[in-house]
């Protein structure tokens, strides 16, 4: 008779974590240090370096366009090196060549030329290559039916980073200078995240697992996948809900850009990223137009940073149960309302409110990579993500010179703010027509990157 031997049970609540969580947690705290010291962090150096530089607001937001526009041709190669070689390698390169790129910054620049040269072809090709772009597609690998959680985790995080470190940053060159603050920046950089980039793992089956720590396989052999539903126009849309798996579907790069979806997908984040990011690069100088100080329009914007945190989190739990471009069109309806209170504030009060607006509103761009997962899979994700950068890019390029155009030429920015409500309205209608594809490839599984 064979021995019932007594199931072994682990003490340890840590093992029965999912591994995709910790990966994701890595990852989390990576962006956390970038979206402080670079994407919110940018407009705290704003000011300081157009007095020190002596140059124009439309002069300081070139270089920001700038960034954009290598960050897109950057994209589609980064992409392709991702999901040929693995997210460790490229965050490996990435977060050590934005450290050095911090530290170059506070040595070196003395002119807008170096200034361009160093922050638009080092720290910036370091950020984009090495942060967002291989934790977005780290999280996209890792989970299917949690996939809107999981990114929601990275935008939370970047949140955090932002409500924490900016302030801190305003604090630092208020007191001692942006050069001591960018120095300081890279240092971190170095000393602390780098190492944390040895924890990436590029996807569950590099590691003999599945996603959402499944146990079974579809016939085929691919995934599983989240719940869909029908929509009245007869498209297959996810729902995110557990009551049914279905198996997962992967396009090509040709058999994506060939569809309808792809195109008005496009469209719409091109829109949404000419305001958001032109409002984001130059908020804290608005702020201070509107009177506040340089520490006070630091606060104000990690004030904003931090409402963001709970709307991200709920967007991203409301994204694995109801169609992500439904939520997209509803965040963007509130971003459309936060400007135009923006547009008609007379008082710092009409300001903090817009800011609790802009911030309900935030958890919109987690959920465009989230659809992104969701439409076209897992394969081809960051290579999809960088080529479409070569596209929506040039939002972010426009929108920010031209704010600081329309601030050098009239003295202030509420034509500019007008604008970017329009525009933000036209983006919404689009996000709610973008239905997912009709046509479905071939179903496939994910070929396994390779790890460094």
């Amino acid at each position: 008779m064979k021995e019932n031997r007594p199931r072994r049970i682990s003490l340890n609540p840590f093992r029965q974590v999912f591994p995709g969580w910790w990966v994701v947690t890595a990852c989390a705290a990576i962006g956390a240090y970038g979206g402080g010291v670079y994407f919110y962090g940018f407009t705290l150096f704003f000011n300081p370096l157009k007095d020190e530089l002596q140059i124009t607001s439309a002069q300081t937001s070139i270089v920001f366009s700038l960034t954009r526009l290598e960050g897109a041709f950057e994209g589609a190669a980064v992409g392709y090196l991702i999901d040929r070689y693995g997210a460790r390698i490229v965050m490996k390169v990435g977060v050590l060549m934005a450290g050095i790129g911090f530290l170059l910054w506070a040595t070196v620049v003395d002119s807008y030329w170096t200034f361009i040269i160093v922050y638009v072809g080092v720290i910036a090709l370091g950020i984009n290559g090495g942060f967002f772009h291989p934790a977005l597609a780290v999280a996209n690998n890792w989970f299917i039916r949690r996939r809107a959680m999981a990114m929601s985790i990275l935008g939370v995080a970047v949140g955090i980073g932002g409500a924490i470190i900016v302030p801190l940053l305003a604090y630092i060159i208020n007191t001692q200078g942006w050069r001591t603050a960018a120095f300081l920046s890279g240092i971190g950089l170095i000393l602390f995240i780098f190492p944390l980039t040895f924890f990436i793992r590029h996807s569950p089956e590099s590691m003999g697992l599945l996603p959402d720590g499944a146990t079974a396989k579809s016939p085929n052999g691919a995934p599983l996948r989240s719940d869909t539903q029908q929509s009245g126009d007869g498209y297959q849309e996810q729902r995110g809900t557990d009551s049914m798996l279905l198996e997962e579907v992967n396009f090509t790069v040709g058999q994506a850009f060939r569809t309808s979806s792809m195109w008005i997908f496009l469209a719409a984040i091109t829109l949404r990223f000419t305001a958001h990011t032109a409002i984001m690069v130059h908020l804290a100088p608005l702020m201070e137009d509107q009177g506040m100080s340089t520490v006070a329009a630091g606060g104000a914007v990690g004030l904003l940073v931090f409402l963001s945190i709970p709307g991200r989190l709920v967007v991203g739990w409301l994204g694995d149960r109801y169609a992500k471009r439904k939520l997209m069109s509803g965040c963007l309806l509130i971003q459309t309302i936060s400007l135009i209170v923006l547009y008609t504030a007379t008082s710092v009060w009409q300001l903090y409110f817009f800011i609790a607006l802009w911030a309900a509103s935030y958890g919109a761009g987690i959920l465009n990579w989230a659809i992104v997962g969701d439409y076209f899979g897992r394969a081809r994700f960051a290579t999809l993500r960088g080529l479409m950068g070569l596209v929506y890019s040039w939002g972010a390029i426009v929108g920010p010179v031209y704010a600081g155009w329309v601030h050098d030429t009239t003295g202030a920015y509420n034509s500019a703010i007008l604008v970017f409500a329009i525009i933000t309205g036209a983006s919404m209608i689009l996000y709610w027509f973008c239905y997912p594809p009709r046509v479905a490839p071939s179903n496939t599984s994910l070929s396994e990157s390779s790890e460094i």
